[in-house]
């Protein structure tokens, strides 16, 4: 029973004395991570979350009778390197550009048009990145989702909280330094017809993305359970 039982955060193998089948626990020594056993097919069934009380960093909560509203300051979650990837790549680019145009040069323009499109991309980014907030409502009929200022290639969502099956965390590879990936998080629902939405991406930090989480499972009165892929 429980042979070859891996950590379903970091896939490491669980060694048999980290397994206490008195209290239903596995404890993973590479990540720290509680996991809840059942016998059902000799599985994992799901890894334990805490419950997170306080608020993290960059998000304001308000808590009504009738209404919840989350806001996301996106400045406090920004990647430095990535900004620093901004700079550098315009600081390049641009001034071959400026040249281009000052010399009449339309043919070389040209050929740095995909490098251009890139820069704006980044800048656009970087913009959002820096004063972008998100604003989460939360009511008896629907989860709203808005993003200010800029709202530009990013998704805005009405659902309806009656077709709300359950909401989870996934971890996904959101670039690479050195070869090293770099991990984000991103909130998503799964309505009772199936369907899948990402309500939010690019989170930095598991703990903001499971706060955000719980919150509206408590406000709508979902009940957690695991979810395949879920962090």
């Amino acid at each position: 029973m429980y042979r070859n039982l891996k950590c379903p955060n970091c896939n490491k193998q669980i060694l048999s004395k980290n397994i206490h089948l008195d209290k239903n626990l596995a404890k993973c020594k590479d990540c720290d991570v509680l996991i809840e056993l059942q016998e059902e097919n000799n599985s994992v069934l799901h890894q334990r979350k805490e419950e997170i009380f306080v608020i993290p960093r960059g998000i304001e909560v308000l808590k009504m009778m009738t209404e919840l509203n989350i806001d996301i300051k996106w400045r406090h979650s920004t990647n430095f390197f990535m900004m620093f990837f901004v700079i550098f790549w315009n600081m390049i680019i641009l001034p071959f550009a400026i040249y281009a145009i000052l010399a009449g040069e339309i043919i070389f323009l040209l050929g740095l048009s995909i490098h251009l499109l890139v820069g704006i991309g980044l800048i656009f980014w970087a913009l959002a990145a820096l004063f972008n907030t998100t604003y989460i409502v939360v009511d008896e009929k629907l989860i709203s989702v808005q993003h200010r200022p800029f709202k530009l290639f990013y998704k805005e969502y009405n659902l309806d909280v009656n077709e709300i099956d359950q909401l989870y965390v996934k971890r996904y590879v959101n670039g690479r330094t050195n070869g090293n990936p770099n991990y984000a998080f991103a909130l998503m629902i799964n309505m009772k017809n199936k369907e899948e939405f990402q309500l939010l991406k690019g989170i930095n930090k598991a703990p903001q993305a499971i706060f955000i989480e719980q919150q509206i499972e408590k406000f709508i009165g979902v009940k957690d359970k695991p979810m395949a892929g879920e962090f």
